[in-house]
């Protein structure tokens, strides 16, 4: 009996051995698990940081490229203006040398007919004449004679004294021109080691891994941000709109009150932009902003919840984006996942948006003519390869810009 109680003691023992082992064994996998995952989270975190901070240097390599593109193109159109200077001023000075020839020729003949009229001297030829009359003709003669010589001398010294002055213009101009060709050089040197710094940045940055739905929330916000920034717009120019027929019928009725005294109303001054056309009647006859591939069309897929509102035109860094109609600039600047966008209004509702760009050249406010530079093209706003992101507009509804240009 006693035995067999033992024996029952030894497996209740044994048993609670093993059950506090596999507790243990338990606690240790929960611990480790927790660890693994506090490592994962540590890991996240320090991916995001890197990727912020990548972001953040492409975004100062972007603001360079925009500043110094800007200043490219002020200074390629300086380098411009002074050739076409140094062109005028070169003919000027080619149409004074030749005057300046023709005048001395014909001072040389003069004296050189002088010379051959009389080899005696004026005085001999005065106490050769006899009658007074001829004496006094004769006088006057070697009086116009000297006087039509001086005026001669005196143009000539004129037209070299010109001469001189266009040559110093033009050296002054030249030893410009060169300082801006220098310049220009230098800035063509930095613009392109800020494109290689960029793009390793952006290669750098695409290996930091983000999960599919924060690639995707991160386009909706995008997104998001530039149709408030449009609808803004468009809210904007409705009360512009409602306070300038506020304004017109307050005007209106100040007129009919004070028709009895006032005989001729100051025309008011007009500062809102009117369109040449309506924008509506230029429906498949705008030229493209930018020649080029089409590489999105409109209405693609973005990605597999999003579409492309316009089209992405595939062109090289730098080329010239231009105005497809006049209008007034409403937004110049930089748009989170867009990079660096133009926003122009054309008449009413219409609008037309250039996206991506390398730098912008306009201000908002400025009225641009059709094919006017507004911006050049670029990659920024994370895109992979330079191209223009342009989009047509009538409200909040968007246009296929393919059946509005040509």
């Amino acid at each position: 009996m006693l035995i067999k109680t033992s024996y029952k003691i030894l497996f209740l023992l044994l048993i609670v051995t093993n059950i506090s082992a596999s507790a243990e064994n338990t606690q240790q996998k929960q611990t480790n698990l927790q660890k693994k995952i506090s490592s994962a989270n540590v890991q996240l975190k320090s991916s995001r940081i890197v990727s912020d901070k990548l972001r953040k240097n492409v975004r100062i390599a972007e603001d360079k490229l925009n500043k110094l593109s800007r200043d490219l193109h002020q200074t390629e159109r300086s380098i411009n203006q002074l050739t076409s200077k140094l062109t005028k001023s070169n003919k000027l000075k080619q149409k004074l040398e030749i005057k300046t020839n023709e005048q001395k020729h014909a001072l040389a003949q003069q004296m050189q007919a002088l010379y051959t009229s009389g080899k005696q001297s004026h005085l001999r030829l005065l106490l050769k004449q006899d009658d007074p009359s001829d004496i006094s003709r004769t006088v006057k003669y070697f009086e116009y004679m000297n006087q039509h010589r001086l005026e001669r001398i005196n143009k000539v010294k004129n037209r070299l004294n010109k001469i001189q002055e266009v040559q110093q213009q033009i050296a002054k101009d030249s030893l410009s021109l060169k300082k801006l060709q220098a310049t220009q050089h230098d800035k063509k040197i930095a613009l392109k080691s800020i494109l290689v710094e960029k793009d390793r940045l952006l290669k750098k940055q695409r290996k930091v891994v983000r999960s599919h739905e924060q690639k995707l929330s991160k386009l909706k916000k995008d997104d998001a941000r530039l149709r408030g920034v449009i609808r803004k717009l468009a809210q904007k120019q409705k009360r512009e709109e409602l306070e300038r027929k506020k304004k017109k019928s307050a005007a209106a009725a100040a007129k009919i009150t004070q028709k009895a005294t006032v005989t001729k109303p100051t025309k008011a001054i007009d500062r809102h932009f009117v369109p040449n056309k309506p924008f509506s009647s230029l429906r498949g006859k705008l030229s493209w902003p930018v020649r080029g591939k089409l590489t999105h069309k409109y209405g693609s897929a973005r990605n597999s919840k999003i579409k492309w509102n316009g089209v992405i035109i595939s062109a090289a860094g730098g080329t010239n984006v231009h105005a497809v109609a006049r209008g007034k600039v409403e937004f110049s600047g930089r748009l989170n996942g867009y990079g660096y966008v133009v926003i122009i209004r054309h008449d009413k509702s219409y609008r037309s948006l250039y996206a991506f760009n390398r730098s912008v050249y306009k201000r908002v406010g400025q009225i641009v003519k059709a094919g006017e530079v507004i911006a050049a093209v670029g990659n920024s706003g994370r895109l992979a390869n330079p191209g223009l992101y342009f989009e047509i507009s009538k409200g909040s509804i968007h246009q296929n810009p393919a059946r509005w240009c040509r």
